[in-house]
């Protein structure tokens, strides 16, 4: 993803690592890797803001930690309700099996598209 911002900084078409040039699939799932797992790290940290009298921090340290199956924490996960504790193992589950891999398997079956629409041309920024 850094080397998609610095490319398209340089006002490059084509992202190079290494002397090897990416594609545009990957770089598209790079992007919806990292938004899907900060969506449920932000969606969780919030859910257990509501639930939860902790500092926002030891809670999204929590999180976290949780989602990237580390095993650390602040003190907060045995503090927690059923309801936390399950959010929590929930994250955790999210984690390590992968968002990529879970929401192919939550979303639907690709089908192949009768027609395409034309690129469009839209000034960002």
């Amino acid at each position: 993803m850094l080397g998609a911002i610095v490319a398209i900084v340089r006002g490059k078409e084509d992202i190079v690592l290494f002397r090897h040039r990416l594609g545009k699939d990957r770089i598209l799932k790079a992007i919806t890797l990292t938004m899907i797992a900060l969506f449920l790290v932000v969606f969780m940290t919030m859910a257990l803001a509501m639930t939860v009298n902790s500092p926002l921090l030891d809670i999204l340290f929590d999180v976290t930690s949780a989602f990237g199956t580390v095993g650390l924490t602040m003190g907060l996960t045995p503090h927690l309700s059923d309801v936390g504790k399950l959010m929590i193992a929930l994250t955790m589950f999210a984690g390590r099996l992968g968002p990529i891999t879970l929401a192919y398997a939550l979303g639907r079956k690709p089908e192949r598209e009768l027609y395409r629409y034309p690129e469009g041309k839209i000034t960002i920024g």
